[in-house]
């Protein structure tokens, strides 16, 4: 049976990568719909394995026993944080008054809360899976094994911290490491993927140094990107939860630099892309798949510039919220794997 499962590394870590995008798209939905709550204890939710779909199964004091629950955690990680040095952010979540709110029962946030969370066992089981088969992959490569297990435990350490940011109140500095880690792991996979795809028809090496360059560039200014913009979502966050005054129609005009940043940033970004896709089919080599992947590549960076534009215009729309996050997450896989093919004479045919 384990060396059939060897021979579904490459099956196992493609659906690894889809389903991690779907994780991506649906926590997306939990965030901009207000959900992360929606089950107020872990792992159960309300404390039942199947949640209720009515506020008539759960106990007169739920609302009570479940945050005390909350503040109990919050508890031991304020004395985590403090134990490591973090003191300021130990007495910033100890003194958030929003954290001893009590959470209403939500049969719709509920219900969304638990599918992501079923969702994200789903991807953890995979990814177990996927592990199993590396070790019994033929040829064995160790360097596929350790990419293996650390998606696993960096999928792992992400429930945790979506935890910490869901108990904190969504905590800010700690959704940017909530974003960044995840983007980590769907760069473990990919690379995982794309080793043990590996075959000699990408001669990229023929390509002037300079596009590869430009491409590391572009990677290193979509990063920045994408935490300006959890810079600018904490703003947003922190004028829901405690500006009440400010009406969601005025959210973009109150805030700050970091906005005015992010939107003027992404114009560079769309032109350093648009520059790649130039320098690419310019050059007289055929490889038809570059160049219709750097296209794409710079239509979603369009298309993603076009939903910032439009979350701005229209009052961040709650649909929105959810596709611009998918599309960060899916432009930077792409941007790392155009990555690994200009790297791909460091491989050996597999």
């Amino acid at each position: 049976m384990f060396l059939w499962l060897g021979t579904k590394f490459n099956n196992l870590t493609r659906i690894s990568l889809y389903l991690l995008y779907l994780l991506i798209l649906v926590g997306g939905i939990v965030r901009c719909t207000g959900s992360g709550m929606g089950c107020p204890d872990w792992p159960k939710c309300f404390g039942k394995y199947i949640p209720p779909t009515s506020e008539k199964q759960l106990p007169s004091n739920y609302k009570k026993k479940f945050l005390d629950s909350r503040l109990e955690k919050n508890e031991k990680l304020i004395s985590l944080f403090s134990y490591l040095g973090f003191k300021k952010l130990s007495i910033k979540i100890a003194n958030d008054p929003n954290i001893r709110i009590e959470e209403e029962f939500n049969v719709y946030k509920t219900w969304t809360e638990y599918l992501n969370r079923l969702l994200g066992a789903l991807v953890g089981l995979t990814l177990l899976i996927t592990f199993i088969s590396s070790i019994f992959r033929k040829p064995f490569k160790n360097e596929v094994v350790l990419l293996s297990f650390f998606a696993l435990l960096f999928v792992i350490i992400e429930g945790w911290v979506g935890s910490i940011v869901v108990s904190t109140n969504l905590l800010p500095g700690v959704i940017t490491f909530h974003v960044l880690l995840a983007l980590l792991i769907i760069c473990i996979v990919i690379k995982s993927y794309f080793i043990s795809t590996i075959n000699s028809q990408f001669k990229i090496r023929d390509y002037p140094k300079y596009i590869y360059y430009l491409l590391i560039l572009s990677m290193f200014l979509f990063i920045s990107q994408i935490i300006l913009g959890t810079q600018v979502r904490e703003a947003i966050d922190y004028m829901i939860n405690y500006s009440k005054s400010i009406d969601r129609n005025n959210f973009i005009e109150n805030l700050g630099v970091e906005f005015l940043i992010h939107r003027s940033y992404s114009l560079l970004v769309l032109m350093v892309h648009i520059l790649i896709l130039y320098l690419i089919y310019k050059q007289p080599y055929k490889i038809n798949f570059l160049k219709n992947f750097t296209f794409i590549l710079s239509l979603l960076v369009l298309l993603e510039i076009l939903t910032g534009a439009g979350m701005a215009y229209f009052s961040i729309p709650k649909f929105l919220q959810p596709i611009h996050l998918f599309l960060a997450f899916l432009i930077f896989g792409l941007q790392f794997y155009l990555f690994l093919i200009f790297r791909a004479n460091k491989y050996k045919t597999i």
